[in-house]
């Protein structure tokens, strides 16, 4: 018997489904503490370690890259502290232009991925020049901002 197209996509579309639930899982138990640099640019603040990595969506698959100017990107970010992977929330993730006076205008959002891993997106310099981008980290009652210089060409 002849198996229906409709049938034929719905088992590929699901083994794909399956095998990027799988990487997604892999990326996360990946986390490394403390952090190296196949995890991106480290911030340090006190016992809190943040690492961040521009992801750009390149067909199917996301490198990382320098972040572009007018384009939008995503950051995977890590946080660690001294005993390992942080229980440390990332609650603001934004960035401006100190010397224009003025930030992004998109407002990114945060997700989750477990074991002190999180996705940014919404991400996008819409100007050349010198930007900052903040991150602000919450343990317990107290919170962190740590910043970092970066330039967008």
């Amino acid at each position: 018997m002849k198996q229906s197209r409709r049938w034929r996509y719905g088992v590929s579309v699901r083994g794909m489904l399956v095998v990027l639930a799988l990487g997604a899982i892999a990326g996360v138990a990946n986390a490394t503490c403390p952090p190296d640099d196949s995890d991106g640019t480290v911030i340090r603040k006190g016992g809190l370690l943040l690492a961040f990595k521009p992801l750009l969506k390149a067909g199917s698959a996301s490198k990382a890259q320098q972040i572009p100017m007018a384009r939008h990107f995503v950051l995977d970010v890590q946080l660690c502290d001294r005993g390992g992977v942080s229980g440390a929330q990332l609650t603001k993730a934004d960035a401006s232009m100190p010397a224009h006076k003025h930030g992004m205008n998109y407002r990114p959002t945060i997700t989750p991925l477990g074991n002190g891993r999180f996705r940014v997106d919404g991400m996008m310099f819409h100007m050349a020049g010198q930007w900052q981008l903040a991150f602000e980290v919450q343990a317990d009652k107290e919170v962190t901002r740590l910043t970092h210089d970066v330039q967008a060409d």
